[in-house]
């Protein structure tokens, strides 16, 4: 249960984290301000910094990346929790860390997007292009 409860706490975190890198603006518009400076000096990151699919993809990897260097005797990602910490795996860690929080990420985002549309729906109705005039 312990793990599971992990799982959901790690997915928002990272949902969040991918969601401000995307969209949000942060205080004093500083995130804004980074995607704009990214666009123009770093065009590649610029480009992953508009897709949720990309950072999330590369968040997934960085916090592998930071767990196993930074912190090895905590495991603090999914695939680390499932290998019990054990290092020598990070050939299969880095990349199924990868893989889960772009794959949650997406999930989230889409579950989101979804619920948006209902709820563009409910309030606006279909408009018959035939009738309106």
């Amino acid at each position: 249960m312990i793990i599971f409860s992990f799982l959901i706490v790690y997915s928002v975190m990272v949902y969040g984290l991918c969601n401000l890198l995307v969209y949000g603006s942060g205080p004093f518009d500083i995130l804004e301000k980074f995607r704009l400076y990214c666009e123009v000096k770093l065009p590649m990151l610029g480009e992953m910094l508009k897709c949720m699919m990309c950072t999330s993809c590369n968040i997934g990897w960085v916090l592998s990346i930071l767990n196993i260097l930074l912190f090895p005797s905590i495991p603090l990602t999914p695939f680390m929790i499932l290998f019990d910490g054990v290092i020598k795996y990070w050939f299969l860690i880095i990349p199924l860390d990868m893989f889960f929080t772009s794959g949650i990420v997406w999930l989230c985002h889409s579950f989101q997007e979804m619920c948006e549309s209902i709820s563009y729906f409910c309030n606006n109705g279909i408009k018959d292009e035939d009738n309106e005039e």
